[in-house]
């Protein structure tokens, strides 16, 4: 689940703030498709506000690990040593297969959505799943959680707040099909 993400900067207000932080902070990650392994652009808790941060997607254990159950994090202690090291994927959309190996694109109406994520000392992330909601489970039956600009500041300060399901645009890449 979410194994691949879209990050574009365009020419709209919050991209050319995020352009204009990266230049000044000297930050180089991946845009377009990315993938698990790569460094990627976060946004990260600093005193009561926040920064941006380049951190590589999946901690390698055995093998690599990209994504973590929200449910895990609650209720075991494998994660307790990073699930307050919180942080958010900055994204356009995220890409989905179903069973059948066909490929969605999943975005909001707003131009970013941000996927919750937890990393380690070594800026390793992990990007945070839950159950799908009933509408997606076509397609797989876990979802990142996908957060708006305020749940993910919340999110960061750690005020813990249910995150709503968002309506997702789904796209199907394999045949071009709008779905919704």
């Amino acid at each position: 689940m979410c194994a691949r993400y879209e990050f574009v900067l365009g020419s709209d207000k919050l991209s050319l703030q995020i352009i204009d932080k990266v230049n000044e902070l000297d930050l180089s990650f991946k845009q377009g498709e990315v993938f698990p392994s790569d460094n990627i652009l976060t946004i990260i808790p600093h005193d009561d506000k926040v920064d941006l941060k380049v951190l590589k997607w999946g901690i390698k254990k055995d093998s690599l690990q990209i994504n973590a159950r929200q449910e895990i994090i609650k209720e075991s202690n494998i994660y307790n040593d990073i699930k307050d090291n919180r942080c958010a994927i900055i994204c356009n959309g995220f890409y989905e297969w179903d069973k059948d190996k066909n490929k969605y694109y999943m975005n909001t109406k707003d131009n970013f959505i941000y996927l919750a994520g937890i990393y380690n000392t070594d800026d390793e992330l992990l990007v945070i799943t839950k159950d799908a909601p009933e509408y997606f489970r076509y397609i797989h039956d876990r979802i990142p959680v996908i957060m708006n600009k305020n749940e993910m500041i919340k999110y960061l300060h750690n005020v813990d707040e249910d995150i709503d399901d968002k309506q997702l645009n789904m796209e199907n890449k394999s045949s071009q099909t709008k779905l919704f």
